[in-house]
């Protein structure tokens, strides 16, 4: 849920490389702390509100920006914007009720399967190649999802929520995908607006009888989700324009590293060693494609 296509400076200077290294990591924080303040406040507001309340703060946000920045509200190539924005929103929708039904840290490491099904999804839709390295970087990922996940019950509670999270990542790889081809032609900002514009309509549009006035705790964790959220997209924002966008994207996998000591500090989440080892698997399939992308790039 970290990449947003801004333009990127390859050889920035070091002072720069260095800044833009801790801006990303501020970013993961931030993203893990968005989840952890969505799984506080899940057990009491409605999946379809939470998602309202955190894309319209984060829309608000995006819009003062695009004021600020005087950037007209105009699209180009609206298929590419509509299919991440769609995406996005399952993605984000996905991810948020996965959280009510498993651990953080399990939900953002599901979420982490993304890059492994953006490498093969390019293969199909952008003709980027297969090879040997893509097609063995899934294999690790499939088994360590395996052990994360493996043997619970697809009807139980925990089943669920690993299929949710598997959603996530699968919604997170196409609106990535959609984004490379959106970028082509929009600002970056632009993009933005339009997938915070789509989640905070299409939540809107599901709202039911189920919703209600939260409580004051419960709105104070809806706010922080949607200010949290919109910092991380602006700090990350910032950091791609001093990375290279695939050594940026190494960084964004200290999210579920954060996510995981936050779910064991606030929620007695800490994984077992079968958790360890899977996801340990699918992280270093992930870093190991985003750095390989660096690397070629660079021509290393």
């Amino acid at each position: 849920m970290a990449h947003f296509g801004f333009e990127v400076s390859r050889l920035a200077p070091v002072p720069d490389r260095r800044r833009g290294i801790a801006l990303m990591v501020s970013g993961a924080a931030l993203y893990a702390l968005m989840g952890a303040q969505a799984k506080a406040a899940s057990p009491n507001i409605p999946t379809m509100e939470l998602v309202a309340a955190r894309s319209l703060v984060t829309l608000l946000v995006i819009e003062a920006l695009r004021q600020r920045m005087a950037v007209p509200l105009r699209f180009e190539q609206w298929r590419h914007v509509a299919s991440r924005s769609i995406g996005g929103f399952v993605a984000i929708v996905c991810y948020f009720d996965a959280l009510r039904y498993i651990a953080l840290g399990e939900a953002v490491l599901l979420n982490n399967l993304s890059p492994v099904l953006t490498a093969l999804l390019a293969v199909w839709f952008l003709g980027e190649r297969m090879t040997w390295f893509r097609a063995g970087a899934t294999a690790v990922s499939i088994v360590g999802m395996w052990l994360l996940v493996g043997g619970r019950s697809v009807d139980s509670m925990q089943g669920r929520g690993a299929l949710l999270g598997a959603a996530s990542a699968v919604a997170s790889a196409w609106a990535l995908i959609s984004l490379k081809q959106a970028s082509r032609a929009n600002r970056s900002i632009l993009i933005v607006w339009a997938l915070a514009a789509t989640c905070t309509v299409g939540s809107l549009a599901m709202a039911d009888a189920s919703w209600s006035l939260p409580s004051p705790r419960a709105a104070g964790l809806l706010v922080g989700t949607g200010v949290t959220a919109a910092a991380a997209q602006l700090v990350t924002t910032s950091g791609y324009r001093l990375l290279d966008a695939s050594e940026g994207s190494v960084f964004g996998f200290l999210t579920p590293l954060f996510a995981t000591l936050l779910g064991g500090a606030l929620f007695g989440e800490w994984p077992g060693p079968r958790g360890l080892a899977g996801g340990g698997l699918i992280l270093a399939a992930g870093v190991a494609l985003a750095w390989w992308g660096s690397r070629g790039r660079r021509g290393g």
